[in-house]
């Protein structure tokens, strides 16, 4: 503890030079903490995606027209325990941007394959008496202050028989993704494709889905599964591809780039800039200090307590800016969780970017510790 004073000395001997290596520190671990704060929360989406969930949709693009009767044969599938299905569009409420994404499914086989979304008994109950009945995401009800028992009036793009984009709903009740219990993640509209399929006008819309989502009962076979799907309408006029949850997680995320690749080069340029940049003011600092360190050594300082204090001093630089910089970098990350979800960071990266602190200030600190290990008590002297 006796030494603390010195090395503090040492640090704020010059202020500017100081505050210059903390900012750089600073800067580079805020950097190294969202980049790498990314990368995890993309493998936490993809790792927490369901192993028994397959996705059905149109081999030429996800999400466009499938036939709805495609549902009976899925069911025939060995191996799979229950279907379900997607008609989705957008919509807003009042204003053009506050969006409300609405589903048209069977509420019941919906449930099955998706257990982990909360809903009361009583409201799904509800829900199967009500032609227009709708079971509201908890993030989107607190969003526009809407209540059970509420009628609203949503404009879309698609079309009704009538003409207009209006589309009227009872709220009869409300769901929470129950994996995570975050508003943010339940934000769906979920009602009756019957009501959507039959307010449709005649056409290429009516009778089709979006989507066809499966539930099996051995993961280890959903490729064999997968490809059993895919080969029954091989060639047809609706070819499909059948992908895992895992797959389709994978393939949403790529839109954005292979981010542990992105983050390790960028991370990795910084840091090799740094460790240069922080060496060359080390060494700066160790040259105007030359008297000083010759005068430690006359009082009694060994050569190897000279080069820790040297050693020291870059050690605490670079810990309180990495602290700092991680910090910052967790603080921005929520940036994100519109185009992600949800973003945590594992205190492994925590744990990385102070490992990394600590070889950086080993690494740009030892020409300057080792120029006051070799320095002669003479040569130190004779530069007053």
């Amino acid at each position: 503890m006796k030494f603390i004073p010195l090395v503090w000395a040492g640090i704020w001997r010059k202020r500017s030079r100081a505050i210059l290596i903390l900012l750089q520190v600073v800067i580079a671990f805020a950097l190294f903490g969202v980049l790498q704060g990314l990368a995890s929360a993309v493998n936490q989406a993809i790792a927490s995606t369901h192993v028994d969930r397959l996705y059905v949709g149109n081999k030429l693009q996800l999400g466009s027209p499938i036939p709805i009767s495609i549902v009976e044969r899925l069911k025939t599938v060995p191996g799979v325990r229950a279907v379900t299905y997607r008609y989705q569009f957008g919509a807003s409420y009042q204003r053009p941007e506050q969006g409300v994404p609405i589903c048209a499914t069977d509420v019941d086989s919906f449930l099955a394959v998706y257990p982990e979304d909360k809903v009361d008994p009583a409201q799904v109950r509800a829900m199967r008496q009500i032609q227009d009945g709708a079971i509201v995401g908890i993030g989107t009800m607190h969003k526009y202050g809407w209540k059970i028992g509420q009628r609203v009036t949503l404009q879309s793009g698609l079309k009704r028989m009538d003409g207009t984009g209006n589309w009227t709903f009872d709220i009869v009740g409300t769901w929470v993704d129950g994996e995570e219990d975050n508003e943010d993640d339940s934000q769906l509209l979920i009602t009756h494709y019957r009501y959507v399929n039959e307010s449709l006008p005649t056409g290429p819309a009516r009778d089709t889905i979006g989507i066809a989502v499966l539930r099996i009962a051995d993961p280890a076979r959903a490729t064999q599964i997968e490809q059993t799907i895919d080969a029954q309408y091989a060639n047809s006029p609706n070819e499909t591809l059948t992908q895992s949850e895992q797959e389709l997680a994978a393939a949403d995320l790529a839109n954005f780039g292979d981010i542990d690749a992105v983050a390790h080069r960028i991370v990795g340029a910084t840091f090799f800039v740094l460790l240069f940049a922080t060496g060359a003011l080390m060494m700066q600092s160790i040259r105007e200090r030359t008297p000083e360190l010759g005068i430690l050594k006359t009082v009694g300082f060994s050569d190897q307590r000279v080069m820790v204090l040297i050693l020291a001093e870059t050690l605490v630089l670079c810990l309180i800016g990495a602290v700092i910089g991680l910090w910052l970098g967790v603080r921005l990350l929520p940036v994100a969780n519109d185009y992600i979800g949800s973003v945590t960071v594992p205190p492994t990266v925590f744990a990385i970017g102070l490992a990394c602190a600590v070889v950086l200030a080993l690494a740009a600190g030892s020409m300057a510790a080792w120029r006051g290990l070799r320095l002669r008590v003479v040569d130190a002297l004779a530069s007053r």
